[in-house]
């Protein structure tokens, strides 16, 4: 609630209708300004208050809100969420056309004989890579990494990947985004609940913030299915990765370099 407060107590300022800390805290000079923003309510709850100058501030600039209605939901998200980016780096995010990225890389399709003949044979050819930035164990966050253990033939694209999600995130976004919750690489095991061997097993695949993105969750579920991380997968689709989740709307937290 409180980064919502900040966005708030932002848009009244701009309006000139507000003077105080912009301090995340809904106090009273904070309750006066929204209530001298014309046709609000006073009797409607705090929260849709909030939500509504969130929406008019969004639509004002030019970011789709929907109706001014303050009630929060997906679209209020993304413009909220648009917002606190306009704010933090003084710009608007990026429009996203997949359809445009010309992916530098084109990997095998998963389990072809083009597939096998490329990586060659399950847990061989692996190589440990340096993380450019420092990641954190999914299943126990009080560890770190910097290393990732993956396929040779992976290695520089994996490289390249990372350090552009580094570049175009920073470290504070990284952190609070989860882009750094690592859920693992290598791993010589079958697909979860399949009878086929999981591209984990060539040390082709990396999985990140599982506990937000789970196996059977879809894009009403998924962390990494909203908007806020378009960049995060313009970084992937660019070297040719593939989302599971973003091909086949399940596994958001899986990402592989084989064709599907």
């Amino acid at each position: 609630m409180k980064e919502k407060i900040i966005v708030v107590q932002r848009l009244l300022a701009e309006k000139g209708l507000y003077q105080g800390e912009i301090d995340g805290i809904l106090g009273p000079e904070t309750l006066a300004a929204i209530h001298k923003i014309e046709g609000m309510n006073p009797q409607l709850p705090n929260t849709r208050k909030i939500a509504a100058i969130i929406q008019l501030g969004a639509n004002e600039k030019g970011i789709e809100a929907g109706a001014v209605d303050g009630l929060w939901g997906t679209q209020t998200q993304f413009a909220f969420e648009e917002l606190v980016f306009l704010y933090q780096h003084g710009r608007r995010r990026s429009a996203w056309r997949p359809e445009e990225i010309v992916p530098a890389n084109r990997w095998p399709r998963q389990n072809s004989p083009e597939f096998h003949e490329f990586y060659g044979r399950r847990g061989e050819n692996l190589i440990t890579i340096d993380a450019p930035y420092e990641l954190k164990i999914a299943w126990d966050l009080r560890l770190r990494a910097r290393k990732i253990t993956c396929h040779r033939k992976v290695a520089e694209s994996l490289t390249k990947v990372l350090e552009n999600v580094r570049n175009t995130y920073g470290e504070n976004d990284i952190n609070s985004l989860r882009l750094n919750y690592f859920g693992g690489s290598y791993n010589n095991r079958l697909m979860r609940g399949g009878t086929q061997w999981s591209t984990h097993s060539w040390g082709i695949a990396v999985d990140f913030d599982p506990d937000r993105n789970r196996l059977r969750w879809g894009r009403d579920h998924a962390a990494f299915a909203h908007p806020i991380y378009n960049e995060w997968w313009r970084c992937w689709e660019e070297e040719g990765w593939v989302s599971l989740g973003r091909r086949r709307n399940f596994d958001w937290m899986h990402i592989q370099a084989a064709e599907l």
